[in-house]
């Protein structure tokens, strides 16, 4: 059947079937400090409309930082929630009610998504798939980053040139949500195995 191959050294990700190389596409992969990890593991689904589950580094070091220099605007210009846990039932928390501070210092730990949206880091597809440092396949409202010299610039996940592309590929059709509702998962019609490879991480 289909399998996925990410190649982070030449920052290409190919779709293999049983004749062989039957597409491929840029990436863009992790930074020499946050490496995009090699692994394997199998995509079972597309998400359309994903949320983006803001990592706690990023809380501190980009979410926090920013309201304490631009206030808690910034939160609602670019679509944030606090929110009570990472799951679709998850309650919204007031962000009055957050101690910034502490949070840009690492003293007290929230929970923060961005909504589906213009501005989401995830853009408008993402392919989850187990591994434990919680890194996927994802759309990117981004697109000049492709022409990149140099595509070592993400915090490990892998930002994909045309993730429609992709999902076209591995649904067999169009990744269309039923709605405008977030995280609609669109299963595929069978798992795709997905190799991570790449023995330097540091060039691109």
């Amino acid at each position: 059947g289909k399998y996925v191959v990410v190649d982070s050294n030449s920052a290409r990700l190919y779709m293999l079937d049983e004749h062989g190389i039957a597409d491929s596409m840029r990436i863009i992969v992790g930074k020499p400090e946050t490496p995009t990890p090699l692994l394997v593991s199998v995509i079972y689904y597309a998400t359309a409309n994903p949320y983006w589950n803001v990592p706690d580094n990023l809380i501190r070091s980009l979410v926090a930082a920013r309201v304490l220099t631009r206030g808690k605007a910034y939160l609602t210009d670019h679509n944030y929630q606090v929110v009570t846990k990472l799951s679709l039932d998850a309650d919204e928390v007031p962000k009055d009610s957050v101690d910034w501070a502490d949070v840009a210092a690492g003293k007290s730990t929230i929970f923060v998504r961005q909504l589906p949206g213009p501005y989401n880091s995830m853009g408008k597809l993402k392919f989850g798939f187990a591994n434990a440092q919680d890194v996927y396949l994802h759309d990117t409202p981004d697109k000049s980053l492709f022409d990149a010299d140099s595509r070592l610039l993400s915090n490990g996940c892998i930002r994909l040139e045309d993730a429609r592309r992709l999902g076209r590929w591995l649904l067999g059709s169009e990744p269309e949500p039923q709605s405008d509702a977030a995280e609609q998962h669109l299963p595929l019609p069978q798992p795709v195995p997905l190799p991570v490879s790449g023995t330097d991480s540091t060039r691109a």
